[in-house]
């Protein structure tokens, strides 16, 4: 994170979550649109996302995070489907 001065500080996270995913239509239902997740200060939000974003992941890599942790996600373009994402969430470490 750079500062106004120039200095800047280095964050490590570690990934919790790898997924695909893709930008659903408006009408579609019962799908998880991780992209509107921009606001995650209410503890169920947060805890929701969490639990999403685990189950969508392709793997188990042994990571969670709890309520105040600051996660970061990271979304490119994938061509397996049509408007096909793939997705990384990482939570910071302390």
């Amino acid at each position: 994170v750079y500062q106004p001065d120039g200095s800047y500080e280095r964050l490590t996270f570690t990934v919790m979550a790898a997924f695909y995913s893709q930008v659903y239509q408006v009408d579609e239902e019962n799908v998880f649109r991780y992209y509107y997740a921009t606001d995650l200060s209410d503890p169920q939000d947060f805890r929701q996302y969490v639990e999403q974003i685990l189950s969508a992941s392709l793997y188990d890599l042994g990571v969670t995070a709890k309520y105040g942790d600051r996660l970061l996600t990271l979304s490119t373009c994938s061509y397996y489907t049509e408007a096909g994402r793939f997705v990384v969430v990482a939570r910071q470490c302390a």
